[in-house]
């Protein structure tokens, strides 16, 4: 079973290595914010959980 933070960790990987192959910068920038974003869930896991209202 795949935790939740491996699991950010893999997309994080994932988003930096398509933003490194991306010619288009604005393309690029959206892939390292999305890593970012994955990363921010791997330091902050409150962050992942779903909010109950």
């Amino acid at each position: 079973m795949m935790h939740d933070h491996d699991y950010y960790r893999r997309r994080e990987q994932q988003e930096r290595e398509t933003a490194e192959r991306c010619d288009e910068p604005g393309a690029r920038r959206i892939h390292l914010e999305l890593a970012e974003r994955y990363a921010a869930l791997v330091r902050e896991p409150l962050m992942a959980r779903p909010v109950q209202l």
